[in-house]
């Protein structure tokens, strides 16, 4: 077996968004960056994910303006630079699926809400929609209820991979599915991984591989800091008939809870049909449920929330995925993006797609970018990954 040697700066291990954000960064700021991925790019929760680059708004439906809502409310303007060329990526050429999100009640929202939106806390960032210029959806005379719309875009996830991935794709190595990863140590410090027969030096290795990093932990003999797991089984549905798409709505439906009932984005096949992603409170309490069941309350709650909407005759699809975090008490939602570094080892988990460039300011930061050395090194031609195909492509 011919041993193949690589050298670099730092070693990324998983090439979801937050992998693939601080691939980038790194390479376009002259440090030598490999990022290593078993499978597809984007297979697990980013392509998994609705496109939403949360603001926080939807934290804060309690009333309260919470520290999640907090620290994630400026991630929205972050990547709106980035989109308009001027941030820490240029993603001009990625596509908005919607430069808003719309939050609805198909009933008169109670007094109180209404006065925390119209707050000085959130008044920047949600507005009321009057029926005039509302979508087509909500301008029937059928709808009842209140509208409001977030400053929150919606991404389109495959063309987001594609750019992002772009640029650096040939310091991007497919490792095989079942490789075992051997760390070598110096002083406490790791210096060499080996994946099978490529042997890679390294002065720095980042942890972004979300449900991968348990295992990656357990070979370093990490103990600290634990996984949790967070699923969810998200429902799809797109029209039977392709004469009578599903209207497009990117959207929140608010019930009494401090949840929404439902998030609905909407999605492209590669046929043109269009299909709503359904999450919120339907995907967390559908964890466990049978495929069967699922659907059908689905389809019971998309008739109470848009009662004045006839629905065509749907075809359906579930999708179960975990949210992959840094373990909390009682499994509760990280406030942040999450990173421990043990000497050069850094255990990151983003925890939302919108905070990818905030842990990419943190690793900058615990790696100290500025002590790094830039050096050329030469990389022997190598697989590289490519990228999952879209859900709605595969899940029906």
């Amino acid at each position: 077996m011919t041993q193949t040697t690589l050298n670099t700066d730092v070693v990324i291990i998983g090439a979801g968004i937050a992998g693939l954000w601080l691939h980038h960064r790194l390479n376009d700021m002259g440090i030598h960056a490999i990022l290593l991925e078993h499978g597809h790019i984007g297979q697990g929760q980013t392509l998994s994910s609705q496109g939403i680059i949360h603001g926080g708004s939807k934290y804060a439906l309690n009333g309260v303006l919470s520290k999640a809502a907090q620290v994630i409310s400026t991630m929205p303007a972050r990547w709106k630079s980035a989109l308009n060329g001027e941030g820490d990526i240029d993603l001009r050429s990625v596509r908005k699926l919607a430069d808003h999100q719309l939050l609805w009640s198909k009933d008169k929202l109670s007094s109180k809400m209404v006065s925390f939106f119209a707050s000085k806390a959130l008044s920047s960032r949600m507005q009321r929609v009057e029926k005039r210029e509302a979508p087509a959806l909500f301008q029937d005379t059928g709808f009842k209820g209140t509208l409001y719309q977030l400053d929150e875009p919606v991404l389109d996830i495959p063309s987001l991979l594609t750019k992002i991935t772009e640029k650096w794709h040939s310091r991007m190595l497919l490792v095989p599915k079942d490789s075992q990863y051997h760390w070598q140590r110096t002083r406490q410090k790791v210096g060499i991984v080996q994946i099978g027969d490529m042997t890679i030096h390294a002065k720095q290795f980042v942890l972004t591989a979300g449900e991968g990093n348990e295992a990656l932990l357990q070979s370093l003999g990490i103990k600290q800091p634990t996984m949790q797991r967070r699923p969810l089984q998200m429902v799809l549905c797109k029209s039977h008939d392709s004469t009578q798409p599903l209207p497009t709505i990117y959207a929140h439906s608010l019930g009494s809870g401090s949840k929404p009932i439902a998030t609905i984005s909407s999605h492209q096949t590669q046929q043109g049909e269009t299909v709503w992603y359904i999450g919120g409170n339907i995907a967390e309490e559908g964890v466990g449920k049978s495929r069967e069941n699922l659907i059908a309350e689905a389809q019971q709650l998309l008739n109470n929330i848009l009662p004045w909407f006839k629905l065509p005759n749907l075809d359906w699809a579930t999708h179960a995925v975990n949210r992959a975090e840094p373990k909390q008490s009682s499994l509760t939602r990280p406030d942040n993006a999450f990173i421990d570094s043990q000497q050069n080892i850094h255990i990151c988990w983003p925890t939302k797609l919108a905070l990818a460039p905030d842990l990419a300011d943190q690793v900058l930061k615990a790696i100290n970018v500025d002590s790094i050395e830039k050096q050329t090194y030469d990389n022997p031609d190598f697989p590289h990954p490519e990228i999952a195909k879209p859900l709605w492509d595969r899940a029906f």
